[in-house]
């Protein structure tokens, strides 16, 4: 068809394995070699090994045609026979006379040895090629061992060539066949083309169909090797469909884009689905799919870093020091003190204050947060150094002893609100000094009879899931809660798979987990 446009004396890329058209690449010179040093005098088993396609048996029809004059070569192509019809298809080929009905293999195997036995006296060698050996069954090989017993002191009287695919090898891998392998005298497997011989491959064929100009670009030559991976029998499919491409396009020179379309008439559905991978559809649906995860992917990391950076700026607080109460918030809050001119309205404004401030600290809001009693000197010392709470001056903090001190109300607080603050100091204290758990009232176990967690058996540790507490708010009332894991939690909720919060305390919380309980700080991660 484009024989003449081409200027090609036949067609260059036929599937048929002529021996003309052989290219004598590196790795086909080797196999050459390997064969013909297995047809030397040692005889034997020589062992021909490649992927579909790679030209394998092309070498074989070669060999063939380069034997020398006093050989006798039988050829299989179809080795899927039982051991009695390939003793027969080995007569028929060494043209064997054998009566072909009640044929046993006994027969059949003493007709070939007399064969073998009359070639060796007239100086002639038997050589036997088996194509797709690695189709014969365990059996069968070792009725090919045995026809190869017959030697002499010097050379075996059968050479025998197996020729098959990667199964071959490790079909003689097995145990019952370790004798056949011992006898290969010669291995090789042959592997695909590289790109540069892929080029040499391509132009020796033009070059044999009497072409001397280059039919494909360097972009073609690429795009073959991309899809053929190197193996000729793939090549010559698609450098065939491409001529006849360029052909009906009138392009003297065919080009990847040429190559592509011929891949997918060549090989159908097979290169269809690796052309989708690498289509653009295919990375929009890839896009679209994960963009989403992406952005999931973000929004965790970003709040799991929030949530990290404020357990770490949790962490660092001493919570054996008292926390600022609502109150000591706002007043770190208010502005400077107001100047002379300015006085009278603060005088007046001041008046209104204390009712307002009173009305925000109860007993519950301020024990939840201020722990003033039980302070070793130095933390009242630390106190002291503070900016002033609700009004009151750290100089009026006078020392009692090393747990204990009285409060004196500041110039402008109500005797109301000194006193309901010390109702919470009051609270904080029985607080402290109580030893039963709130969530558990008629139990008889008290905080010094459980051990923190990092007491515990080390298994129940292993088995503890993860528990992240962001947030700790203590009360009296039994209004404590606590953050754990991105949700508030209360006493007797069940936080984590089959850990449940027996107890807040304040500066603590107390966890039950497989029928034991143990304490863990209130802001911490496990």
């Amino acid at each position: 068809m484009y024989f003449a446009y081409f200027g090609l004396s036949e067609a260059p890329f036929s599937i048929a394995p002529d021996p003309a058209y052989l290219f004598m690449s590196d790795r086909h010179r080797e196999a050459l070699a390997h064969l013909s040093y297995g047809l030397g005098d040692n005889g034997g088993f020589v062992l021909l090994t490649g992927e579909v396609g790679t030209g394998k048996t092309t070498i074989s029809r070669s060999v063939m045609e380069k034997l020398p004059e006093n050989t006798q070569a039988a050829f299989i192509l179809n080795p899927t026979l039982s051991c009695e019809e390939l003793l027969a298809t080995i007569c028929d080929n060494l043209k064997v006379r054998y009566k072909k009905t009640g044929a046993t293999l006994k027969y059949l195997t003493d007709k070939i040895q007399e064969k073998l036995l009359k070639n060796h006296q007239n100086n002639i060698n038997t050589l036997l090629i088996i194509d797709e050996a690695q189709h014969l069954q365990p059996q069968v090989l070792e009725q090919l061992r045995l026809l190869t017993n017959l030697e002499t002191n010097t050379k075996k009287l059968l050479q025998v060539i197996l020729i098959g695919q990667p199964e071959l090898q490790q079909l003689l891998q097995r145990r019952d066949l370790r004798q056949l392998a011992q006898r290969i005298t010669a291995r090789y497997h042959l592997l695909p083309l590289t790109k540069d011989e892929l080029s040499q491959y391509i132009q020796h064929r033009l070059s044999v169909a009497q072409c001397t100009r280059a039919l494909f670009n360097q972009g073609a030559i690429k795009q073959l090797h991309k899809v053929s991976k190197g193996i000729p029998r793939v090549i010559n499919l698609l450098c065939d469909r491409a001529l006849i491409l360029a052909y009906g396009q009138n392009a003297s020179v065919v080009n990847a884009a040429i190559v592509r379309k011929a891949a997918e008439e060549a090989l159908g559905d097979e290169y269809q689905d690796k052309s989708f991978i690498l289509s653009p559809v295919f990375y929009g649906i890839l896009a679209g799919l994960l963009l989403p995860l992406i952005i999931a992917g973000g929004y965790w990391l970003g709040y799991s870093l929030y949530a990290s950076n404020s357990h770490d700026d949790l962490a660092q607080l001493d919570i054996d020091k008292p926390l600022p109460s609502v109150a000591a918030k706002q007043a770190l809050s208010q502005p400077e003190p107001p100047k002379e001119g300015q006085q009278l309205k603060a005088e007046q404004s001041q008046k209104a204050q204390p009712q307002e401030i009173s009305e925000q600290l109860t007993p519950s809001s301020l024990a939840d947060n201020t722990k003033l009693a039980k302070q070793p000197n130095e933390q009242v010392k630390a106190i002291e150094q503070q900016p002033s709470i609700v009004g009151y001056q750290p100089e009026k903090l006078i020392e009692k002893n090393d747990t204990e001190f009285e409060l004196v109300a500041n110039e402008g607080v109500s005797e109301d609100l000194l006193e309901r603050f010390k109702a919470a100091v009051n609270e904080t204290k029985q607080a402290d000094n109580n030893t039963a758990f709130s969530a558990d009232s008629d139990s008889n176990i008290t905080d010094d009879e459980i051990k923190p967690i990092h007491q515990m058996p080390p298994s129940l540790q292993n088995q503890l899931p993860r528990l992240q507490f962001e947030m700790h708010i203590y009360a009296t009332e039994g209004q404590a809660w606590v953050r754990v894991n991105g949700t508030d939690r209360f006493e007797g909720d069940m936080i984590a798979q089959g850990v449940m919060l027996a107890a807040i305390l304040p500066q603590q919380v107390v966890l039950e987990f497989e029928n034991q309980r143990f304490t863990m700080p209130a802001l911490s991660s496990w």
